[in-house]
């Protein structure tokens, strides 16, 4: 029985992320890969969304004091795809647009009309082309299945919480979007079972002044995710990985530390 493992990318935000949370996440990546290499190690890498912060085309506007030029960030993200395709060239990667990347194609539209389709995300960051890569684009309909399994992924939740979200999905669901970790369950009357749950963030919620003043920023919980697939049943078990104060985690009871 072949059971696959997938890794999931919550929000990240580069290159406005948390430094010291994104290195733990890779070494606890290289960790998972080599302790499950005798059953092929990780399978799939998916992106949950808002990899990519795209400040310098936000159509909020942006901070005076921060002046992003949009090709540094696309080079920063450039930069550790390379590094998913080094380290784990025989892995599916996933990419699920999220809001902020789609901040590129809502600024076309609006700015320059005319690169609309040239310049597009997939574009852009180069995922067009790289071997073993999807990309999923953003919209109402956004969706994939994990590994070919009943879990479902997109960057946007479909309610205001998990709960809600199980019961209005129908199916089972990973999302990004959100920057918590949290879980719901919803059980049919035929006692089909279906879970809605994210798995955190990777950005850094210290730069307000690319984030904002908001007031819940303290509840944005590190973090990511992993989902073992069972490939013959398609059945799923999935685990949100918190990652704590002193930047450590802990996965499959090994205690991971920079």
């Amino acid at each position: 029985m072949l059971m696959k493992l997938a890794v999931l990318i919550p929000d990240t935000h580069f290159p406005y992320h948390d430094v010291k949370a994104w290195k733990l996440f890779k070494k606890s990546l290289e960790i998972l890969n080599k302790d499950n290499a005798a059953n092929g190690g990780i399978h799939e890498i998916v992106f949950l969304g808002d990899f990519a912060d795209f400040f310098a085309v936000s159509s909020h506007g942006t901070h005076p004091q921060v002046i992003p030029m949009l090709v540094d960030e696309v080079m920063a993200i450039k930069e550790e795809f390379d590094w998913f395709d080094e380290t784990f060239p025989d892995a599916k990667k996933v990419f699920i647009e999220g809001n902020h990347e789609n901040r590129l194609e809502r600024y076309l539209v609006q700015k320059a009309p005319a690169l609309f389709g040239v310049t597009e995300t997939e574009n852009v960051l180069t995922i067009r082309g790289r071997p073993n890569w999807k990309f999923v684009p953003y919209g109402p309909n956004q969706s994939y299945a994990i590994c070919g399994s009943y879990l479902k992924a997109r960057h946007q939740p479909i309610a205001n919480n998990a709960g809600l979200t199980a019961r209005r999905a129908m199916t089972s669901l990973v999302y990004g979007h959100i920057h918590r970790i949290e879980s719901g369950y919803a059980v049919g009357l035929d006692g089909t079972q279906h879970v809605a749950f994210s798995v955190g963030w990777l950005g850094d919620k210290n730069k307000d002044k690319i984030f904002g003043y908001v007031k819940n920023h303290h509840d944005w919980q590190l973090g990511f995710g992993i989902v073992v697939v069972n490939e013959k049943t398609r059945h799923f078990y999935h685990q949100a990985i918190p990652i704590m104060d002193d930047y450590s985690c802990a996965i499959n009871g090994k205690i991971i530390k920079l």
